[in-house]
């Protein structure tokens, strides 16, 4: 990668015009900072200091707070002549993350540069290595995860959201399989459904010792009678006034 490309700035910023002596809100300091002159960078500009300091430094202001939230560390500090350390500190003032988008685009190019293609390349073909995989597997054999590894990687299925087209593959599979779900509870014996279809649904839930309202359902699902007691159902009150 070349420089120019490195240094590459996202957006276009230029050097404000204020006046020696002005007043202007640091972001950085969080107070007011007295103009005392301009940087020498290839973008000027200016130099602020606290009253009653001597300590000099860049004004955090304007476009420097768009540069800060979306430039790399690399392109700031070319552009505007300050350390990363300094950059830092200007991100931590201001509530940006490690990654920027011109950090972000930084490190994509940096994957395409022959040095990084031979590294990833090394590393995949560390990872499909067979006596290696064996060795992990035989490290990992018989070890219990931890419980809160057990708890992120639930948190993770959890959240995890499937196009239909891969739910119906899962159906299949699990369906191939013969897996069930925990929901669905224990799958039906052949025992269990000749009790169903040859005793009342009484008798069939003390024998198979599922709930009555299971059995109901599943002698539907077995195309069988109902056979649930009717309720007379009870007769209307009377209106207020009336005598029952």
């Amino acid at each position: 990668m070349r420089d120019r490309d490195r240094f590459r700035l996202l957006g276009n910023y230029t050097t404000p015009r204020v006046r020696i002596g002005a007043i202007l809100s640091c972001e950085s300091r969080d107070c007011d900072v007295i103009v005392v002159g301009y940087s020498d960078a290839r973008i000027p500009w200016p130099i602020g200091r606290r009253r009653g300091t001597a300590a000099r430094g860049l004004v955090l202001f304007s476009q420097l707070i768009d540069a800060v939230r979306r430039e790399s560390n690399q392109a700031i500090c070319h552009w505007f002549g300050v350390t990363p350390q300094t950059v830092g500190k200007w991100r931590k003032a201001l509530g940006v993350g490690i990654a920027t988008p011109g950090t972000s685009k930084l490190h994509s190019h940096y994957t395409r540069e022959p040095w990084a293609v031979a590294a990833l390349a090394k590393a995949h073909s560390r990872v499909q290595d067979p006596e290696r995989r064996r060795k992990i597997a035989e490290s990992r054999r018989g070890k219990k995860r931890p419980s809160h590894v057990i708890a992120a990687m639930a948190k993770g299925r959890r959240e995890m959201l499937h196009s239909p087209a891969t739910r119906a593959k899962m159906s299949a599979t699990h369906k191939a399989r013969g897996t069930r779900p925990p929901a669905a509870g224990r799958p039906w014996t052949a025992i269990e459904d000749q009790a169903v279809e040859t005793m009342r649904p009484v008798d069939a839930a003390a024998r198979t010792g599922r709930t009555l309202s299971a059995v109901y359902d599943r002698r539907r699902l077995l195309g069988l009678p109902d056979l649930r007691p009717t309720n007379p159902g009870r007769p209307p009150k009377p209106r207020k006034g009336q005598h029952s």
